[in-house]
C-alpha cells in the first residue's frame, strides 16, 4: 500500500509537471497568433504587405482565443493536480505491530521497523507499560506555499512510549520510553529555540500519534503536512 501511494504521488507530480508545460506553450503559442494577426494587421495599413480579409482575421483570431483559453484551462488543472499532491503528501517512517500481552512485566510487545524512502530498516523491539503505544518526533512545518512547490515537512522521529488510558494511571503507574534516533539533537533544539528567525518556517514543534495494541492489525506511521499519523495497512501479522 505504501509503494501504491509513493508511486501515486509520484505519477501526478509527474503529470501535472509535463500538463503544466504543454499549457503554456498553448497559451503562448494563442499569444504569438494574435502578435502575428496584428503585425499583420499594421503592415496591411501602411501598404507594405495585403492583409488577410475580415473574414480571415475573426478566424485567425477566434482559434488564437480556442488556444488560450484551452492552455488556460489545463494550467488551471495541473494546478489543482500540485495542489492536491502538495497537501496530501505523506511519508512512511515506519511499521509497527504491538500485541497485549498477559502475565508478564510489561503490557505491549512492540516491533517497530524503520522505513526510509520506502526500504524497511531492521526491526527492533520494544517492551512497554501501558495501555497504549504511542510514537511520535519533531516537526518542521513549512508555509503552505512553500508545501506547493514540492518542500515537504521536515522531521525527526524521536521516542517510542506507553501511555495509560486514565490520567490517574499516568500519575502512578510505572511508565517506560525509549529514545530512538537518537532522540532530539541539537540541530533541532536550536531549530526549537530560533523557529521564528527562519524565513518560510512555519512553526517548529513535537507531536505524537498513539493506539491500542492489536493481535490482527498492523499499523503503518506517516508524516504528513501537519505531523505524524497512523493508519492500518495490509500486512498480516503472520508475515512479520
Amino acid at each position: 500500500m505504501a509503494d501504491l501511494i509513493s508511486g501515486l504521488n509520484i505519477s501526478i507530480n509527474l503529470f501535472s509537471g509535463r500538463l503544466a508545460i504543454i499549457s503554456a506553450i498553448i497559451i503562448v503559442v494563442g499569444f504569438l497568433i494574435i502578435l502575428l494577426l496584428f503585425i499583420n494587421c499594421i503592415l496591411a495599413r501602411r501598404g507594405e504587405r495585403g492583409g488577410i480579409g475580415i473574414a480571415q482575421k475573426i478566424f485567425v483570431f477566434l482559434i488564437s482565443l480556442l488556444f488560450i483559453t484551452t492552455g488556460s484551462s489545463m494550467l488551471m488543472a495541473a494546478m489543482y493536480l500540485q495542489a492536491y499532491r502538495a497537501f496530501t503528501h505523506k511519508e512512511m517512517v515506519g511499521i509497527i505491530d504491538a500485541r497485549k500481552t498477559k502475565g508478564l512485566d510489561y503490557d505491549i510487545f512492540l516491533r517497530f521497523t524503520p522505513v526510509e524512502k520506502g526500504i524497511k530498516a531492521e526491526e527492533k523491539i520494544y517492551k512497554i507499560k501501558g495501555d497504549q503505544w504511542s510514537i511520535g518526533g519533531d516537526i518542521l512545518k513549512f508555509e503552505d506555499w512553500v508545501n506547493f512547490i514540492g518542500i515537504h515537512t521536515g522531521y525527526k522521529t524521536t521516542r517510542i512510549h506507553g501511555r495509560y488510558l486514565k490520567a490517574e494511571d499516568e500519575n502512578i503507574k510505572q511508565h517506560t520510553a525509549y529514545d530512538i534516533n537518537g532522540g532530539t539533537d541539537a540541530i533541532w533544539l536550536y531549530l526549537y529555540e530560533n523557529s521564528s528567525s527562519f524565513p518560510f518556517v512555519k512553526a517548529v514543534y513535537g507531536n505524537s500519534v498513539y493506539t491500542f495494541p492489536s493481535d490482527k492489525d498492523v499499523y503503518g506511521i506517516y508524516v504528513t503536512t501537519s505531523g505524524y499519523s497512523i493508519e492500518k495497512i495490509e500486512e498480516k501479522k503472520g508475515d512479520r
